[in-house]
């Protein structure tokens, strides 16, 4: 619940700054300008991308290993990965996409940049309430030293999870960075009205 909370207002203070920001400059960014902040939005993507994909191979790569120091350090690397690449990624392309919207095609004008709000919101907030308590869980099982993780049944759980969830952020980010380019649906019907 402290997760959940803790997200909630994070979200809505980044958000919140970025829209009453944008709206109160109420001017369109220009050609150059809006060409640096994809350029943002595309790094942050990629912090993003890579935290992601690294807890995931990370994960996929414990469950063929035997040695219980590696298997800890990799779910040490799982946890900073989290900490010092998804967080600040997941953020940073929520910010930056968010002064995109407002500032060159309207927050809510276009179906695939309402799709792109929906999908990062969820992988966020999926991430720091399931994938960051399941990485804790893992970490409290495996400094467990009576239990070999092999047998410890928490710990497998937790790793079992740790990968499904991962693989479907994967999938969710790899869908919106493919709507992102395609552009799919077009206006919204009160969007072309106005």
């Amino acid at each position: 619940m402290i997760a959940f909370l803790w997200t909630f207002l994070m979200v809505i203070l980044i958000a919140g700054s970025v829209i009453l920001v944008g709206k109160s400059r109420a001017t369109r960014l220009d050609a150059k300008r809006k060409k640096w902040w994809v350029i943002f939005h595309v790094l942050f993507v990629i912090m993003y991308f890579t935290g992601v994909l690294g807890n995931f191979v990370l994960t996929l790569f414990t469950l063929y290993l035997k040695d219980r120091e590696l298997i800890y350090a990799a779910h040490y690397f799982i946890k900073y990965f989290d900490y010092y690449l998804i967080v600040p990624g997941a953020l940073g392309s929520l910010a930056t996409g968010i002064w995109l919207a407002v500032g060159a095609w309207g927050i809510t004008t276009h179906y695939w940049i309402i799709a792109k709000w929906v999908g990062n919101l969820m992988t966020i907030f999926f991430g720091s309430i399931f994938i960051g308590t399941w990485i804790e869980e893992a970490l409290n099982a495996l400094s467990l030293k009576e239990l070999e993780p092999m047998y410890n049944s928490e710990y497998l759980h937790s790793q079992k999870m740790i990968l499904i969830g991962s693989a479907l952020v994967l999938a969710i980010l790899v869908f919106l960075t493919a709507i992102s380019y395609l552009k799919p649906w077009g206006k919204r019907k009160v969007s072309q009205r106005r």
